[in-house]
């Protein structure tokens, strides 16, 4: 497929005409689906998909054009042709940009993560036969995702992954669920076993009467999984310089009100994760690791070219959203087998979801919990609770209601197909926070 993409973008980069400039980025994914019901195979499919985008500059103008290709080479050229008739016509009408990036050579890189994926057949075995005794539902996805990029000045990057993620769950005979997922680079059937095997001891957990739990404050134990969920949502301009410049942050009262996190939180973007492609849209490279907070202190924000230009910065080669693409949240101390102890009295969060900023400003997230949530008293579970809603600020439970990190941490892929499958993921361990906020 690099191959490939080499040919098609000298192809493109041949016929850019006097005074242009051009970048080419490429999308793709080679991927079989399974979805699975009842713990048995109900789907199977096939994707293989490219995606082209054209980016054209001239006299400060800037116009892109994203199309489908085959990978055959008549086709496509033909798709080209037509895709820069159209590009220059548009851009003869544009006016120029008001913060204008040129392109540039930002050098050349060529990343293969070759996994040890198992064969599809083989995997969808594995999965019916330890999931015989209970329901399962889920969607299995496995293959190659590409990223290219070349540009008109000699910049050329190619990434390429091989990966698989199993997202499931499961569910009792009172229709109660327990979500799990599993994936990476390499399968490994005694870890798939434990991740199944601590979703089945949940659901027997699930069977038992939901107790229902008033509005308030109560100690909790977040899971890695709950704690991707927040991370998700404060990248939504959390990690943002343009944010912050443009007075929507949520990190204004750490810059105007003295408001700190703990020291036992820290935030990276890292990607020796092997998630996802180092260069951005525009072929930009980011450094391998970049320290968002160190301590509870903030140590540096994500800043695109966009921002860079029109603030008077110095862009770190972030995407045009400023927000992390493989975020590391470090471990702390509390070992696996001390968590329920350590918990005491209070609730056990495994999932959350539907979350959302309730005041970006203040750093204010709500959201709900979800599948396998326990009440826990004097260290042991109870019964699982009624669904209750969060609203409360990272200024709390990052601040000074972080009791607790534990020593592990659990990468989360992204498991997103909107339009084709997503890279990037994450790394988080789980959290004791004091006196969560439950509003309904």
């Amino acid at each position: 497929m690099e191959k490939y993409f080499n040919e098609i973008s000298s192809y493109i980069l041949s016929n850019k005409d006097v005074g242009e400039e051009v970048t080419v980025t490429l999308t793709g994914e080679k991927t079989q689906f399974v979805r699975f019901n009842k713990s048995k195979i109900r789907q199977g499919s096939d994707v293989h998909q490219l995606t082209l985008s054209m980016a054209i500059q001239k006299d400060e103008k800037h116009y892109s054009y994203e199309f489908s290709i085959t990978g055959k080479s008549v086709n496509d050229k033909s798709k080209v042709d037509s895709v820069y008739k159209v590009c220059r016509s548009r851009m003869e009408d544009m006016a120029k940009a008001t913060f204008f990036i040129p392109f540039k050579n930002n050098g050349s890189s060529s990343v293969t993560n070759t996994g040890k994926l198992v064969e599809i057949t083989e995997l969808t075995n594995i999965i019916c036969v330890e999931t015989a005794h209970v329901d399962l539902a889920g969607i299995l996805t496995s293959g190659i995702c590409y990223r290219g990029n070349v540009n008109s000045l000699g910049q050329s990057h190619w990434f390429e992954s091989e990966s698989f993620s199993v997202d499931y769950s499961l569910y009792s005979e009172k229709e109660k669920a327990v979500k799990g997922s599993y994936g990476g680079s390499a399968f490994e059937l005694n870890s798939f076993k434990a991740k199944l095997e601590e979703s089945i001891r949940n659901l027997k957990h699930m069977e038992k009467d939901n107790k229902i739990l008033e509005p308030g404050k109560y100690r909790c134990y977040l899971a890695p999984a709950a704690i991707n969920e927040i991370l998700d949502i404060f990248c939504w301009g959390g990690t943002s310089q343009g944010a912050l410049k443009q007075g929507s942050s949520p990190l204004l009262p750490y810059e105007n009100k003295g408001k700190r996190l703990s020291p036992k939180f820290s935030l990276c973007e890292d990607f020796s994760l092997g998630l996802t492609s180092q260069f951005n849209d525009d072929g930009e490279v980011f450094t391998q690791k970049l320290p968002i907070f160190k301590n509870g202190q903030l140590e540096n924000l994500l800043v695109s070219s966009r921002t860079a230009k029109e603030y008077g910065l110095k862009s770190n080669a972030a995407n045009s959203d400023e927000s992390l693409r493989s975020p590391v949240i470090y471990s702390g101390k509390l070992k696996r087998e001390d968590i329920l102890k350590e918990l005491g009295t209070g609730l056990y969060i495994s999932n959350l979801h539907y979350l959302n900023w309730s005041d970006q400003k203040q750093g204010r997230i709500t959201g709900m919990t979800r599948f396998a949530c326990f009440w826990v008293e004097d260290g042991e579970i109870v019964a699982p609770i009624k669904d209750l809603r969060f609203d409360d600020t990272i200024y709390h439970f990052w601040g000074d209601n972080l009791e607790q990190v534990t020593d592990f941490a659990e990468t989360e892929l992204n498991n997103h197909t909107y339009s084709s499958r997503s890279l990037g993921g994450s790394k988080c361990p789980g959290m004791i926070i004091k006196d969560f906020n439950f509003t309904l």
